[in-house]
């Protein structure tokens, strides 16, 4: 075969290896065992009581809650293999963006240090609104008959 001949049919598996990948999606939708609403209306909940927390200088509350914040991540990371591969990786940034605001959070929370907790809670909420997003995606893409 001649090597233009072979690059030019490289090229094209290439793009349709590529183009059948961005359409792909992870795993089925019945393997979900939480509907990812559910999940979101968890994350608001905690999120907001998490503020109320910080706001009121609660630090007890804003370590207790971190970990329950945690958890509801945990819950939306084991769920994510039914949603599409982009919003997966989108998904698990976004919780390590939020694991590491929550750790510096409980640290500061327990030196007792108002401004540093105030601005990693300010930090968090935009990652916060963005896993919110992802999630009310993976829940319209799921329920689509």
């Amino acid at each position: 075969m001649r090597p233009s001949r072979a690059a030019g049919l490289l090229l094209a598996g290439l793009l349709a290896v590529g183009s059948a990948t961005s359409c792909q999606w992870a795993g089925d939708t019945s393997a979900a065992k939480v509907s990812f609403a559910a999940l979101k209306n968890q994350l608001d909940d905690v999120n907001s009581r998490l503020n109320s927390a910080v706001q009121n200088g609660e630090y007890d509350r804003v370590i207790s809650l971190d970990k329950e914040l945690n958890l509801v991540l945990d819950a939306a990371m084991k769920q994510n293999s039914a949603m599409n591969i982009l919003d997966r990786e989108h998904l698990s940034i976004n919780v390590a963006t939020a694991r590491r605001c929550i750790n510096d959070m409980d640290r500061y929370a327990q030196g007792g240090d108002a401004d540093l907790v105030k601005a990693q809670a300010q930090q968090l909420a935009p990652t916060v609104s963005e896993i919110q997003e992802l999630l009310d995606r993976a829940e319209r893409t799921t329920t689509a008959k």
